[in-house]
């Protein structure tokens, strides 16, 4: 089964993406980003769905951390916020993730854009 990461501090929006996901894949949770960076020394995902403000280190400065690595850069990832859409989505796409879901996301098109970014990396 193929696995996802869900990176957010808000155990409601891990446990909504999770019950919205667990049928198909295997979930993997981490509430900041330097507990995904420790889950990731142990696990590699096939996709990452990761929160755009994380305590500590960013979502995207945990996304570009990861690009600097050959094989943990691989994984897609989905960048989810609640903050002003457009400069998100905006930013999100000029760092290059494979896709992006304003919050409060809709489950049935977090499910299809999972399943859309994992089908293609296979």
């Amino acid at each position: 089964m193929k696995k996802v990461l869900i990176v957010d501090d808000d155990p409601m929006v891990r446990q909504l993406t999770r019950m919205a996901l667990a049928e198909q894949y295997t979930c993997l949770e981490a509430a900041d980003a330097e507990s995904a960076y420790h889950l990731l020394d142990h696990e590699h995902p096939d996709l990452i769905v990761l929160d755009w403000v994380l305590p500590g280190l960013s979502g995207p400065n945990f996304f570009k951390r990861l690009q600097r690595d050959r094989e943990l850069g691989q994984i897609p990832v989905i960048i989810v916020s609640a903050r002003g859409e457009e400069l998100v989505r905006k930013t999100a796409t000029e760092l290059g993730v494979a896709g992006y879901l304003p919050k409060p996301f809709n489950v049935r098109a977090l499910r299809e854009l999972v399943a859309k970014i994992v089908q293609k990396e296979t």
